[in-house]
């Protein structure tokens, strides 16, 4: 499976930000999400609206329920998650759904972990 991936990143407002547990960035890029356990349905046409360390917020043509596992594929290895609210966005029928990662996302800011200066033989 291959996807095309667009994005823009944004800030967000401070008005946006002032509740919100992590910083979030306005991250718009296709991710279609797979319902699990096992071999769930593929959601494809899901897009992302904004992103943190430890969720994202995406609309999709589909159902999901709060508290449902899914993965979203916001590269292409699965990222689990957890539905955690889902609102209706008007009469097109589309769904806005808050996601939280299962195991939040790294933060690629951040100093890299220098390499090991220790010499190991291979045995």
């Amino acid at each position: 499976m291959t996807f095309d991936v667009v994005c823009v990143l944004t800030p967000m407002t401070l008005s946006d930000q002032e509740f919100r547990r992590e910083k979030r960035v306005k991250f718009t890029t296709r991710a279609p999400l797979a319902t699990i356990p096992g071999d769930g349905e593929l959601i494809e046409n899901t897009a992302t609206i904004d992103l943190s360390a430890s969720g994202v917020r995406v609309r999709l043509s589909g159902q999901i329920e709060p508290g449902q596992l899914v993965e979203i594929f916001l590269s292409k290895r699965p990222e689990q998650c957890r539905v955690v609210w889902t609102n209706s966005d008007g009469p097109n029928k589309q769904l806005i759904a808050g996601l939280e990662f299962i195991y939040p996302l790294p933060d690629q800011r951040g100093p890299e972990t220098p390499p090991s200066s220790k010499f190991e033989p291979i045995h």
